[in-house]
């Protein structure tokens, strides 16, 4: 699969999942998604990789849109985020092609990638079908909230005499669930000191939890070189164990300090 990043060609796609209508306030919105025409046969619907029954998300997970319409039309998806902020997230640079044929399932993201991250709470997710022209309202992104959006949307759909559905889908973000690894660290010497990012934890063999991030382990005995361990913790990472061998530093013979020393030299003539 292919991965882009906005701003950049090898960036990954983030869809920051916003907080934005509480369930209480969603059955309200949704009371305004009303087709003009009952007539019409044209019928959009969006839900998520985990359905439409309150799917959550954690922060650092993939999440996957489809959504199908019943007659051939042009298809346009809305992200509102906690501010009320509004940005159009289908069609895009990545996906420019929104017109959709019936009855097949499309999926976004496609060959990119969305993924949930903070803040925590609720995002709505607004998907209009359209069946002659693609929606092109630039004032749309500069309203505040989804009320304010379906408001104006509605209003402009039926100035134009457009056919048109729509349809709305909450997201629930969750924190991300706290990645930490366990190090084993073990030595063939007794006596050995060990740090963990600059603080004492005691002499080894030790047992060390790591949080998410970077981690600098040092082992430390006396008569001994260092030994040093940079490790970085992600979603990815698994337990492992560190077996510390110290290398004894080359002895020396001591200096008295007098001034006089003494040289022997063992040699046959």
């Amino acid at each position: 699969m292919k991965v882009r990043r906005w701003g950049s060609l090898a960036l990954v796609l983030i869809m920051v999942m916003l907080s934005a209508v509480g369930v209480g306030a969603e059955s309200g919105t949704k009371s305004l998604i009303i087709n003009p025409d009952p007539k019409s046969d044209l019928q959009v619907r969006l839900w998520t990789d985990k359905g439409t029954s309150d799917p959550s998300y954690r922060v650092g997970e993939s999440v996957q849109l489809y959504f199908e319409v019943s007659e051939n039309a042009y298809v346009t998806i809305f992200d509102i985020n906690a501010a009320g902020k509004v940005t159009k997230l289908f069609p895009n640079s990545h996906q420019p092609d929104n017109y959709a044929r019936k009855n097949r399932v499309y999926r976004v993201p496609d060959k990119y990638d969305i993924i949930a991250a903070p803040p925590i709470g609720e995002e709505t997710l607004l998907i209009v079908a359209t069946r002659n022209k693609p929606i092109d309202y630039p004032e749309l992104l500069r309203e505040n909230g989804v009320d304010r959006l379906l408001s104006r949307l509605r209003r402009r759909l039926v100035l134009s005499g457009e056919d048109w559905d729509m349809d709305l889908c909450v997201l629930r973000i969750e924190p991300a669930r706290r990645q930490t690894i366990t190090m084993d660290v073990q030595s063939n010497l007794w006596g050995v000191k060990l740090y963990v990012d600059g603080t004492y934890v005691g002499e080894l063999p030790q047992k060390v939890e790591l949080g998410p991030g970077e981690h600098q382990l040092v082992a430390l005995k006396s008569g001994y070189k260092a030994a040093i361990r940079n490790v970085y913790v992600d979603k990815d990472s698994r337990d492992t164990r560190w077996m510390v061998r110290l290398e004894a530093l080359k002895s020396q013979q001591p200096y008295s300090g007098s001034g006089h020393f003494h040289i022997e030299f063992d040699f046959k003539l």
